[in-house]
């Protein structure tokens, strides 16, 4: 595999060089950037022998079809959008091992029982609107018109950008796969964590993806001159947000076994330093693998916000923005996955996902597998996050046995 491993580190750096930001690498759904990347993607895939296609949201969808018209479809997909200051792999490494496989296979004439599907997921990291999944959300038929009217930090709201992609927005999930057609979906991705790196293996198996709560919260006070106001009479909305802020920290940190809870992103109006903060509007992003305590910890938090911003004569609202339960991946997918992944490893690893991915989506149609791939020192979402060489072939290899597995196993059925 070192011919595959070495065009899909070439495809790494030059997908990793497709930013908007000339000093980092910043690819946010629907940007100039974004696009540039999702046709060089689409031009990969038809060099692979797919048949490609752009959905409304911007997914690249990449096919190799089963000479049965009436197969079922197995799909490999990740995602192409970036967070700010990114890192190269997080995404795109699963998206350019998927084409690889189906590359391998059109290559080697392979007769498909299904029809092979390698999907580049237009948005699953949520930054710009703060809805994760977007893409993925599109292909299980699970998109929610309200997210429409969602807006960006400039003003754009998510139905403008659609209608660029000249797609019919009424119609958004009509042409989805039904549940009943879907063989199963395989996600290969970097782990975000050191557990690999700890136990010195190229890649593992993972067992599901923790739950998640996505909430916007805004505090609104009272805006003032900093030199006139007093401080007691002060309705400050940036004081009532930070006393917030630390006690999501401290119940975090209560239960950090099974929970971990962030305000990642913050923004003051009017954010001049000689004015008292009048409103705040912050993210809040819960996760857990158990969905009952989930649950739990979020009414908790918004009892904790009811009672700060009435102590504080501050007006607050808390509009939940997404919840996705923990997912199960599926034991038939995982049996097979095993057997690949024991072949080029010295002992079969399992572990859960903190972090979200497209398969938290796609489960909602199909049977969802995973597999890890180890990043140095457990570094994400930065410019260090990087995969060996030697890792990408070690993967490729095993997708490789796992794809052919699924082949025979469903070629005579």
């Amino acid at each position: 595999m070192r011919e595959q491993t070495e065009r899909i580190v070439k495809r790494i750096e030059i997908l990793g060089s497709i930013s908007d930001d000339s000093e980092c690498l910043s690819r946010l759904y629907g940007t100039k950037a974004h696009k540039k990347a999702g046709k060089k993607i689409s031009k990969w895939m038809e060099k692979a022998g797919m048949q490609t296609s752009k959905d409304i949201v911007g997914n690249i969808n990449g096919v190799l079809k089963s000479n049965n018209p009436d197969a079922k479809h197995f799909m490999i997909g990740s995602h192409y959008d970036t967070v700010c200051d990114a890192g190269k792999y997080d995404g795109p490494l699963g998206v350019i091992l998927g084409i690889e496989i189906a590359q391998l296979f059109s290559e080697k004439k392979i007769e498909l029982p299904f029809h092979l599907h390698v999907a580049a997921f237009a948005d699953e990291e949520g930054c710009r609107f703060n809805i994760a999944y977007l893409g993925s959300s599109l292909i299980a038929g699970n998109f929610d018109k309200n997210w429409l009217t969602k807006v960006d930090d400039f003003g754009v709201s998510l139905d403008d950008l659609m209608k660029k992609n000249k797609g019919n927005i009424n119609g958004i999930n009509k042409n989805t796969i039904p549940s009943k057609d879907w063989l199963g979906y395989f996600e290969p991705h970097i782990e975000q964590g050191p557990v690999l790196c700890d136990a010195d293996e190229p890649v593992c198996l993972v067992s599901g993806i923790a739950a998640q709560n996505r909430v916007n919260v805004g505090w609104k006070g009272v805006s003032g001159h900093a030199g006139t106001y007093p401080m007691g009479s002060r309705n400050d909305a940036l004081c009532a947000a930070s006393e917030f802020v630390l006690a999501v920290e401290t119940l975090g940190n209560t239960h950090k076994e099974k929970l971990v809870a962030t305000v990642g992103k913050i923004t003051s109006k009017p954010n001049i330093s000689n004015v008292i903060p009048g409103f705040i509007t912050h993210s809040l992003d819960l996760r857990s693998p158990d969905n009952s305590f989930l649950e739990l910890i979020n009414k908790e938090l918004y009892a904790k916000a009811s009672e700060i911003a009435k102590k504080r004569n501050i007006e607050f609202e808390w509009e939940l923005m997404q919840s996705n339960q923990s997912v199960v991946c599926d034991q038939e997918l995982k049996e097979i996955l095993s057997k690949s992944i024991k072949k080029h490893t010295k002992k079969l690893m399992q572990i859960p996902s903190g972090a979200g991915h497209d398969a938290v989506m796609m489960s909602k149609v199909a049977p969802v597998s995973m597999m890890f791939i180890r990043c140095k020192e457990g570094i994400s979402h930065h410019p260090l996050e990087y995969v060996s060489p030697e890792d990408i072939e070690e993967s490729i290899k095993v997708m490789y046995d796992f794809m052919n597995e699924l082949v025979k196993k469903h070629r005579y059925e």
